[in-house]
């Protein structure tokens, strides 16, 4: 595995006074002032998820057209069919407005496309096989934009499509009644990242002019089809997951029911992270392995016994999803064994299940740090998932090489291609060429917005207080969070190997932590070890025994005594990554009085200040002090083979911190406080 690379943060745990005096914790204050907010307005605002961040719906373009044709079918009692997705907003858009329209007494299709015979889409055959069942009516959700033969053949048949979709617009929009896309250019409407949950959602406000009744139907849906197509949960998105995750507590549909109850997260938390790690991905198995019937019919099933036995089908599905997932990994880790990947990996194969690759070359990435594409091979031709890494357009990377492929698709981050199998090798030294031509940014890996120094603000209240920040997800993370130099204290295997409980301690503050899908063989650290960790805090309610916990997400051996040695040593090192240790007047006098206290003069070895010092001062800082009070020739210093000897020097006269060229460029224009 590639080394992480960490980029620590400007924002330590001081926080606002402003947000402290509103009432919001010290750790949430001093998470907010991480994100820029450090007002009691800003605070509300950012926080805020009521009713009032809904949009009106018509200021979408062609909602109105949208409407007019959708009511004139029900007056008309047309024959309608609602064509979606196999993902999970596809599935989640598709019930919303089926429910719609059949709650209205119309007679209401359902039409999902076979992930592997038809793909992504509106297709010609479908059209024809939907002509046949007598449908006049087509109503598009999470899909269409770039249909435009297809909506062209569909009116040549006699059939008027709608379109709502997410996805960006080409140049030409199809010749649709209506085409209702958030994406449109000139588009009035104020949030352009809805779902297509979200999409369909409005459509339905418009029709039923009741956004409160639409809301309290469809918010369900909407919540799970927005976390699950990781939209960004900020304004309007932000209500809707809201409102939707409190109609998922308090007032489920039996199939949400049946399914957190056969998942095992009924009496867990509810959030978005259930909604993206549990439900989501169970919903999700049944497109990728061809059966979307299955999801369908648990979301719109008003029956707990058949809602029961479907949830049981979808957990099956999954697990059998997860089987062939690790079979393709394990596949794929072994054609490239332990060397290391600097350009995108391409691998082909005739024995991997089309439905699953996207989640392996997804993991290939992770564990690589370069772009991966996954091709399946079948009767003569190749159809690949691809997943980009850091800051690579993939697709600016396909169009490059669109001469090798038969077709491709897709976004900067993530895009799928068919190829013929013999051009393979083609297309891979292609890529590697591009590639290097366009090396990505050498973008931070692990980049935590807060670092703790004193662990005391991670209180059981401070911790509780985050989760004000719910919903999180995609533009409102869960706040990443790092500690320096703490002690590793244990480390046990659980999960039957495949996780880590740990437990750390700094400044005589101890927590227990958890570290998933690492094994003790992936970690390159060891009990009795000065840490660092990268860790998001949650409460854990263990037997009514609630504590702080940390979950993990990055560990290191401590880079403190690297840093005390460069600042001591007086090699190069950055100001502006030590500005968040940069010691104050008060500090200065501390580290001063700690030198008098020995008699004028400190010895120690760089191992001892993650000893008994570390509770005087974070060593950073204490180091820090030294040189600035060696460059006010208030002390001696000699640093040598690992040992420190600081003698105080001055002759009782008086200097400035400004004296000192160091301490002036940590504190930059902010002297005159300190």
């Amino acid at each position: 595995m590639i080394k992480d690379i960490w980029k620590i943060p400007n924002y330590t745990e001081e926080c606002c006074d402003a947000l402290v005096s509103a009432d919001y914790t010290p750790l949430l204050a001093a998470v907010l002032r991480a994100r820029g907010i450090d007002t009691a307005e800003g605070a509300a605002q950012f926080l805020s998820h009521g009713e009032d961040l809904l949009c009106d719906p018509l200021l979408l373009c062609d909602m109105d057209r949208a409407v007019a044709r959708i009511e004139r079918a029900v007056r008309d009692c047309e024959r309608v069919a609602v064509y979606g997705d196999y993902d999970v907003d596809g599935i989640t858009s598709t019930c919303l407005m089926t429910e719609y329209f059949r709650r209205n007494g119309i007679a209401c299709l359902s039409y999902i496309p076979d992930r592997l015979d038809e793909g992504y889409g509106i297709n010609a055959g479908a059209i024809e096989s939907l002509r046949e069942k007598c449908v006049t009516l087509v109503v598009t959700v999470d899909c269409g934009i770039t249909a435009a033969e297809e909506v062209a053949f569909a009116r040549s048949l006699g059939i008027d499509v709608v379109i709502t979709d997410h996805h960006e617009c080409p140049q030409t929009l199809p010749d649709a009644a209506a085409v209702v896309d958030p994406k449109r250019p000139g588009s009035r409407y104020p949030n352009e990242e809805l779902a297509g949950v979200g999409v369909a959602f409005k459509l339905v406000c418009a029709l039923e002019n009741d956004p409160q009744g639409s809301l309290a139907r469809y918010a369900d849906l909407v919540a799970v089809g927005t976390i699950a197509d990781v939209m960004p949960l900020t304004g309007e998105n932000r209500c809707l997951v809201y409102e939707g995750l409190e109609k998922l507590k308090n007032a489920p549909r039996p199939g949400f029911e049946a399914l957190l109850e056969e998942s095992g997260a009924a009496k867990k938390p509810l959030n978005a992270a259930t909604v993206g790690f549990t439900l989501a991905p169970r919903i999700n198995a049944a497109g990728r392995l061809c059966k979307t019937g299955v999801s369908l019919r648990l979301l719109a099933t008003a029956d707990p016994e058949e809602a029961r036995l479907l949830a049981r089908e979808l957990c099956d599905l999954n697990h059998r999803r997860q089987e062939l997932e690790l079979q393709v990994l394990e596949d794929a880790l072994a054609c490239l064994g332990s060397a290391k990947q600097d350009l995108p990996i391409v691998l082909e194969s005739e024995n991997w299940h089309p439905g699953v690759v996207g989640i392996a070359a997804s993991r290939l990435t992770e564990e690589y740090h370069v772009p991966a594409i996954m091709i399946c091979i079948e009767g003569g031709s190749g159809k690949g998932s691809c997943r980009s890494y850091g800051d690579f357009n993939l697709f600016e990377a396909l169009s490059a090489c669109a001469d090798c492929l038969e077709s491709f698709g897709g976004h900067a981050f993530a895009a799928g291609l068919s190829i013929r199998p013999e051009r393979v090798d083609e297309f891979r030294a292609r890529l590697a060429d591009y590639y290097r031509a366009h090396l990505p940014e050498s973008a931070p890996t692990v980049t935590p917005e807060l670092l703790i120094g004193n662990p005391s603000v991670l209180t059981l209240e401070g911790v509780a207080s985050l989760d004000e920040l719910e919903p999180c997800g995609n533009g409102c993370e869960k706040p990443l969070m790092c500690m320096l130099n703490a002690i590793l204290e244990s480390v046990t295997p659980i999960g039957g190997g495949r996780h880590l409980r740990m437990s750390v301690e700094k400044n005589g503050a101890r927590f227990d932590c958890v570290f998933f899908s690492h094994t003790l063989a992936d970690l390159c650290v060891r009990p009795g070890m000065p840490v660092d960790l990268c860790f998001v805090p949650q409460v854990n309610d263990f037997r009514g025994h609630r504590s702080v916990q940390f979950l993990i997400c990055a560990v290191r051996p401590s880079e403190t005594l690297d840093t005390c040695r460069c600042i001591l040593e007086m090699e190069e090192f950055s100001v502006e990554e030590l500005r968040i240790f940069r010691p104050g007047r008060d500090e200065l006098a501390r580290a001063w009085r700690r030198i008098k206290q020995f008699g004028g003069r400190i010895e120690f070895r760089y191992e001892e200040l993650s000893g008994g010092r570390r509770d005087f001062m974070d060593p950073v800082k204490f180091c820090l002090c030294i040189e600035i009070l060696k460059e006010l020739k208030l002390v001696d210093l000699k640093a040598r083979d690992g040992c420190i000897c600081c003698a105080a020097a001055d002759d009782g006269r008086k200097t400035e911190l400004t004296n000192s060229r160091l301490f002036t460029r940590l504190w930059g224009g902010s002297l005159t406080k300190h």
